[in-house]
């Protein structure tokens, strides 16, 4: 009857949900590390005014997707922790079993031993020798050796079995206080992001009593996408790269480019809208998240025609491709191509993480007028 438990009890081994709970703490630690330190930098450059009330918001919306994110794997971590709870408590209902099990078979065992030492080897003589014949001598001593060896082995058996469900309760018990701890980090990312949250929205009603200085943020903002335009304009009257550095044409390339950055796009292309302010704004490009220092790759290969800081996109570099087309980077920390460079596909421009943000800005243009870069870029 035993062997069926133990099958059983092996199974729920095999089923058991894996989580890797040390790696997901190491990470929502990191992760909380830069929420905090976003918010740290936002609280500083609005006191400093470094930064317009737009620009902070834009940067804020990404707390806010960190936020929700946070809340879904807090939820689905109080379900795994309840599922988890529950096969405790059917691990502990089996151990309980078996313990129970196993004194009874001692019990068994013990009552018969007895009964057959009592009277020291007597007692097995007695066995023997009530036999009428030799051969049911032999029958009864077989018989009652397979009896005992029966008993001995169902007692190893349970006994197994309740070593196998205390190690098993151990692992599920550690597990679950593994999971606890990744639960309180989540909480302590959520408690992060809402305060940044409650900055954003401070801010936001800063914005909205200041009408007049939001009025001028989004003038610079047009200001700035016409200086690019024009400077895009200029570029354009220069030669193109030679022929016999690219290969092919850059046209060809659409939908098949290299992405700049690894990273999500957290800003989409042409127009957007601001929620919280009912403002519209026209995105001429997309703005892809990734960590500070991230290396900038050259989509396509061409020559960098701009390497330099540029108001409103921080350093910047425009590559210019066969065909009026050109590639934009902005918000780079660290410029390692210089203007007049020729560059392949793929090849390293220089890192991400300009005034610490962990992200960058990236335009594809035609002939001067920008288009969909991600109508370029390989999908995802």
């Amino acid at each position: 009857m035993i062997r069926p438990f133990l099958i059983i009890f092996f199974c729920l081994l095999l089923v058991l949900p894996s989580f890797p709970c040390w790696a997901d703490l190491t990470n929502n630690r990191s992760q909380l590390e830069k929420i905090e330190a976003r918010i740290n930098r936002a609280e500083t450059d609005l006191k400093n005014k470094k930064k317009s009330e737009l620009i902070i918001s834009r940067e804020l919306a990404l707390i806010k997707k960190t936020l929700e994110n946070v809340n879904k794997k807090i939820h689905l971590l109080k379900k795994n922790l309840k599922k988890l709870q529950d096969k405790i408590q059917q691990q502990r209902k089996l151990v309980k079993e078996n313990k129970k099990g196993v004194k009874k078979a001692g019990l068994q065992l013990e009552t018969r031993l007895v009964a057959l030492y009592k009277e020291g080897d007597t007692g097995l003589l007695k066995i023997l020798f009530s036999a009428e014949s030799p051969t049911e001598m032999v029958q009864q001593y077989q018989y009652f050796t397979r009896v005992l060896q029966h008993d001995k082995e169902l007692l190893a058996e349970y006994r197994a079995a309740t070593k196998a469900h205390q190690q098993n309760l151990a692992s599920l018990e550690t597990l679950r206080l593994q999971k606890a701890e990744l639960l309180e980090s989540e909480k302590q990312q959520q408690f992060a992001a809402g305060k940044g949250k409650k900055l954003q929205a401070r801010l936001l009603n800063q914005a909205r009593i200041d009408k007049k200085k939001l009025s001028s943020e989004l003038r610079q903002l047009k200001e700035n996408a016409v200086k690019l335009k024009a400077l895009i304009a200029r570029l354009e009257v220069e030669p193109t790269p030679e022929a016999g550095f690219v290969a092919g044409n850059f046209a060809i390339g659409r939908g098949k480019l290299g992405w700049p950055v690894n990273g999500r796009v957290v800003i989409g292309f042409g127009q957007q809208k601001d929620v919280k302010l009912g403002t519209y704004y026209e995105s001429n490009g997309i703005e892809i998240a990734t960590p500070v220092g991230s290396p900038i790759l050259a989509v396509a290969a061409g020559k960098v025609v701009f390497a330099d800081y540029f108001k409103g996109y921080g350093n910047l570099f425009i590559i210019s491709h066969p065909g009026g087309y050109h590639s934009l980077y902005a918000q780079a920390e660290r410029m390692l191509k210089k203007l007049g460079d020729q560059v392949s596909a793929g090849e390293l421009l220089g890192n991400s993480g300009l005034g610490g943000r962990d992200s960058i800005y990236f335009e594809i243009r035609s002939k001067g007028s920008p288009v969909n870069p991600l109508s370029w870029l390989q999908p995802r």
